[in-house]
């Protein structure tokens, strides 16, 4: 063989050796999306629980992961309050959101349209680029002190990304919000944080990745409700049993009552005040939350509902993110999110005569599924606070939210068919430190 021949070959020869020595590194460094193989990514915000606490968050400040540019194990803190006490103060770098513009949307499942349910696809994308998050993200939420006390601040967004298919252990709840954080000694700001918009989506990869199972449509519960309580545990938390969680108003008009009262069939009350301790606003121990459910040994799935979502979301959150967070894990019992809850199940009525606008013998008439059944028509409720014996005039008239005509209850779960099949636009810029529509990379 010819030198000429020899050297040539001995350049391919490196060549290729250099190739794979870049590739071997590009691997190496690069990893996997945080979101992809959160067990092995997320180390530095590797809980035990969802649970977090003030000396937790601390940490993650301290080590600059708080709106990190870049790089795996970066965290964004949400306080979900009213813009007045987020302005007054919070923690550094927090970002304010708001929970009814920015966590709720109505939308059409069953026979109507129905309020403060689940984000859509394309808010939940709007959502996730404003605040920064990428596929590294972990996303903390925490709440003013005046406000932690109405723990679905912290939980709602929890419940909402779980929906959306982010994974569990990236995400993390404050104990006890910014009133713990206070109560460390920790310093509060109100400088208002400079955030680079990310171009990361709800389908990374074009993959779709909503959990519906964790989430309750009306026609799931109506499926639920008819299969009874062999398995199925349901619990309002607005009060404690023997009392009948109520009176419920409209969600979408506030001023306006639903048609009826009650508890889903063989369903039952645990207030969600229940969880807290009283006085810190933190939730109480596992063993003592544990004990105040007492969910039944046979049942496999548990169903959160309130009024509007937002306390139900506080008890999904007790369940899946904490109390019970590794039986969830290993599929032995599974939370289920109903945020359609009593706004929505009290007005599934066909009587004319307290309100009722379904037709005649629909589908979706509830009352039959209703223990503790009490027609909100005859009741003396306040009505712009002055006590008042109700008519079908403080009822809502909810007609021009029906469709036209009634779905099929295989047909009338429209909300969670659309998410099922949403895809976010595709981008391959990238945005707060990682790739946005491509799911993640270097």
């Amino acid at each position: 063989m010819s030198e000429k021949v020899m050297n040539k070959s001995r350049l391919m020869l490196v060549s290729l050796l250099s190739v794979f020595a870049i590739a071997a590194l590009a691997i190496w460094g690069c990893g996997t999306s945080g979101y992809e193989n959160p067990s092995t990514d997320a180390v530095t915000t590797k809980t035990a629980t969802a649970l977090i606490q003030a000396s937790d968050l601390k940490q993650w400040i301290d080590a600059g992961l708080v709106n990190k540019a870049g790089g795996y194990d970066r965290v964004v803190v949400l306080e979900v309050s009213t813009e007045t006490n987020y302005n007054g103060a919070h923690i550094a770098g927090a970002q304010y959101v708001n929970l009814t513009n920015d966590l709720m949307e109505n939308r059409y499942e069953g026979p109507m349209l129905a309020g403060q349910m689940v984000l859509s696809g394309t808010k939940m994308d709007a959502l996730i680029q404003k605040l920064g998050i990428d596929a590294n993200t972990t996303i903390v939420f925490t709440s003013s002190e005046a406000e932690v006390g109405s723990p679905w601040n912290l939980t709602r967004g929890y419940a909402t990304f779980r929906y959306w298919g982010f994974p569990k252990n990236r995400l993390k709840v404050l104990d006890g919000g910014n009133k713990a954080w206070k109560a460390a000694g920790y310093a509060m700001t109100t400088a208002i944080p400079t955030i680079t918009k990310s171009t990361y989506v709800a389908t990374p990869n074009n993959i779709n990745r909503v959990r519906t199972d964790l989430r309750a449509s009306l026609p799931e519960m109506i499926a639920a409700a008819t299969a009874g309580t062999a398995t199925n545990d349901f619990i309002d938390g607005r009060a404690t049993s023997p009392t009948v969680p109520g009176p419920t108003t409209d969600l979408i008009d506030g001023t306006k009552y639903v048609v009826f009262e009650g508890l889903i069939k063989g369903g039952r009350a645990y207030s969600y005040n229940n969880l807290l301790d009283a006085t810190t606003k933190q939730f109480k121990s596992i063993a003592d939350i544990r004990t105040g459910l007492n969910i039944p040994a046979t049942a496999k799935s548990v169903y959160a509902l309130c009024r509007a979502g937002n306390i139900a979301s506080a008890l999904f959150f007790a369940i899946d993110g904490y109390a019970y967070y590794n039986e969830v894990e290993t599929g032995a019992l599974k939370a289920v999110w109903y945020d359609g809850s009593w706004g929505q199940w009290g007005l599934m009525s066909s009587s004319t005569a307290n309100g009722g606008k379904l037709v005649a013998g629909s589908v979706w008439d509830t009352s039959a599924l209703t223990d503790s059944l009490t027609y909100n028509v005859g009741r003396t409720l306040p009505v712009s606070g002055t006590p008042t014996l109700l008519t079908t005039t403080h009822i809502i008239n909810y007609g021009s939210r029906l469709n036209n005509p009634e779905p099929s209850l295989a047909d009338g779960n429209q909300l969670e068919a659309a998410d099922a099949a949403y895809h976010s636009p595709v981008t391959t810029s990238t945005g707060g430190g990682a790739a946005g529509g491509s799911g993640g990379g270097c």
